[in-house]
């Protein structure tokens, strides 16, 4: 049974939650980098009209869906995607991951400060887990390579990525081949939500798979940003095959 599937041309993981960090664990004792992200249905529709992130997701180790958007689509045309998994509890998976086995990681992105105080509540929530370091994402393109210097002189196992979709997806493939970890993951704003920024949605909306709509009513300016919602359901009602 093939365990992935095509979402307008993206490959996503159709192996749960429990499955998704099964082989997230696989992933980690290969001796060889690896690529984590977590799409929803405007990363998807980002991808039909830029070429490098759909490359980066393709190309991925392991891809799991952020958004309810493909749990309907997946069912709408029976191809088995029935999970979703939020890319922010999987992020928090890992990190009792390395705190239970003594691995490290390191964060990159957010505004300044933000990953000092995601890194922080990390370490009070598990006391065993190691921080290796924290840049924040507002660097001068001409200081990329001291940024990845950096992060690699680290030797941090998991380099969490939080720059927002796509840069954060297209940073961690155009980097692939320099980055020292052994898995890099695409976290959004999951730093936010670490350093006490920005609140997750209550229960309600995340087990109706409302918390789209949920970040809509407390930043009312990403309506521009969820046009793709709409647009990613028609297609999804009007094609025949949206796996391709």
């Amino acid at each position: 049974m093939d365990s992935v599937v095509k979402i307008m041309g993206v490959p996503i993981d159709k192996l749960g939650a429990e499955g998704a960090y099964n082989k997230f664990v696989s992933l980690f004792k290969e001796d060889e980098f690896a690529m984590l992200f977590t799409p929803n249905p405007e990363i998807v529709m980002c991808a039909q009209e830029d070429e490098d992130l759909m490359r980066a997701l393709v190309d991925a180790d392991l891809v799991i869906p952020d958004g309810i958007g493909l749990i309907y689509a997946s069912k709408m045309h029976n191809l088995g995607l029935n999970e979703r998994v939020p890319g922010i509890e999987m992020m928090d998976r890992i990190l009792k991951f390395c705190n239970n086995t003594g691995s490290s990681i390191y964060l990159l992105g957010g505004k300044p400060g933000i990953a000092d105080k995601a890194a922080q509540k990390m370490v009070k929530a598990y006391p065993n887990l190691k921080v290796k370091g924290t840049q924040d994402g507002y660097f001068a393109p001409e200081d990329e390579l001291k940024v990845i210097d950096r992060i690699n002189e680290t030797k941090a196992d998991i380099l969490f990525v939080a720059m927002g979709a796509p840069r954060q997806e297209k940073w961690i493939y155009k980097h692939r081949k320099v980055l020292n970890a052994r898995v890099a993951m695409g976290v959004g704003g999951a730093l936010d939500v670490w350093a006490g920024s920005v609140k997750r949605a209550p229960k309600l909306f995340i087990n109706l798979g409302l918390e789209w709509l949920w970040r809509l009513l407390r930043e009312p300016h990403r309506i521009v940003r969820m046009m793709s919602i709409p647009k990613f359901l028609i297609r999804t009602i009007l094609s025949r095959d949206i796996s391709k």
